[in-house]
C-alpha cells in the first residue's frame, strides 16, 4: 500500500524558486502524481502552462496569490485551485513565510509528458522556469495549443460543492469529470464508526488526503490506520473500503480517470451505482461492487 505523510519524501529544487517534495511519483501510477510545492518568501513565480496535464492545488500553509489567465485569487490554507491544461498560471508569494500546497498532477495520456519520474521532469524544465521567472513571460517554451482549454475553478474551502449521500458516507463534489480533462475532486466524510461496502473502480485510480479524524483504509489485503496529513493511493481495479474511528473521518479524494469511462458525469455515476452500494453497506454484503 502506498501510504505516506505529506511532508516526507525526496526534495527537488526548481532553479532556486521553489522546492517540491515528491509524495506519489508518476512512476508508481497510471495517470497521477502528487508533490508538496513550497514557494520561497517574497517570490513571484514563473508564468507557465502545461500541455499534457491538469493540476489541482490544495493550499496547506502561507498566504499569497495565484494568477490563472487574467484572473487572480487570494490564497491561504484550505483554498483549492483547478488549473486545466493550456491555462497560463503563476504563484505569487509576497510574504515572509513560505507558501505551500499539495500539487496533484493528472496526465491526459500515458506518455506523462515524456518523463519517467517527477525528478526527470523537473530536471528538464527547471532552467525554463528560471527564464520564465526572470522575463515574466510564459512563451519561452513555445508550446502549441490545438485543443479546447477547460475553464479553471477556485474554491475558498473544500466544503463548497454538491452533496451526495452514499449511506455509509457523504461526498461533496468539487470538480466534476465533465468539467475537466481526466480528473474529478470530491470531499468525502465518514461518520464515526461507519465502514463502507467493498468497491473497485475500473475507470479511475484514487488519491486520498486525510484532513480530519482517523480510521482505517483497506486496499486489497492490506489495512492501515490513517491520520490527518497522510496520503493513500488506490490503484485502479483494486478492492478497497474505508472505516472511520471514534470521530468523523474526512479526506479529499482525487480521481484520475483512465480506461473505459462509462459515465459522463459524477451525477450519472452516482445514479448508476449508489442504490446497490447502499444496499451492500446496509446488509453487510462482502461482495465487491462499484
Amino acid at each position: 500500500m502506498i501510504h505516506r505523510y505529506y511532508k516526507e519524501g525526496r526534495k527537488l529544487d526548481v532553479a532556486g524558486l521553489n522546492q517540491i517534495t515528491v509524495l506519489i511519483d508518476r512512476s508508481e501510477t497510471e495517470s497521477t502524481e502528487v508533490g508538496l510545492n513550497e514557494w520561497k518568501p517574497n517570490l513571484i513565480g514563473p508564468p507557465h502552462l502545461h500541455r499534457d496535464k491538469d493540476q489541482i492545488f490544495y493550499f496547506t500553509s502561507g498566504i499569497g496569490l495565484v494568477k490563472i489567465g487574467e484572473d487572480e485569487y487570494k490564497v491561504s490554507e484550505r483554498c483549492i485551485a483547478y488549473i486545466p491544461a493550456g491555462n497560463v498560471h503563476r504563484t505569487i508569494n509576497k510574504n515572509d513565510q513560505p507558501l505551500t500546497y499539495l500539487l496533484f498532477n493528472i496526465f491526459n495520456d500515458g506518455g506523462k509528458e515524456g518523463h519517467k519520474s517527477f525528478a526527470e521532469h523537473i530536471e528538464n524544465v527547471k532552467m525554463t522556469r528560471k527564464q520564465q521567472a526572470e522575463t515574466g513571460k510564459a512563451d519561452v517554451e513555445n508550446i502549441s495549443i490545438d485543443f479546447e482549454i477547460k475553464k479553471a475553478k477556485f474554491f475558498n474551502n473544500p466544503g463548497e460543492g454538491i452533496r451526495f449521500d452514499f449511506g455509509s458516507n457523504a461526498t461533496i463534489l468539487l470538480l466534476d469529470r465533465k468539467e475537466t480533462n481526466r480528473c474529478e475532486l470530491t470531499l468525502v466524510s465518514w461518520p464515526a464508526g461507519n465502514k463502507g461496502a467493498l468497491v473497485a473502480h475500473k475507470e479511475k485510480e484514487q488519491i486520498f488526503f486525510v484532513l480530519n479524524g482517523s480510521g482505517w483504509v483497506t486496499i486489497g489485503n492490506e489495512t492501515e490506520e490513517v491520520k490527518p496529513g497522510e496520503l493513500i493511493f488506490v490503484p485502479r481495479n483494486t478492492p478497497h473500503t474505508t472505516e472511520a474511528g471514534t470521530e468523523d473521518l474526512t479526506y479529499l479524494c482525487m480521481n484520475g480517470l483512465s480506461g473505459e469511462i462509462k459515465d459522463l458525469s459524477f451525477h450519472e455515476m452516482f445514479n448508476r451505482v449508489s442504490s446497490a452500494r447502499i444496499e451492500r453497506w446496509k446488509s453487510g454484503n462482502k461482495t465487491i461492487g462499484e
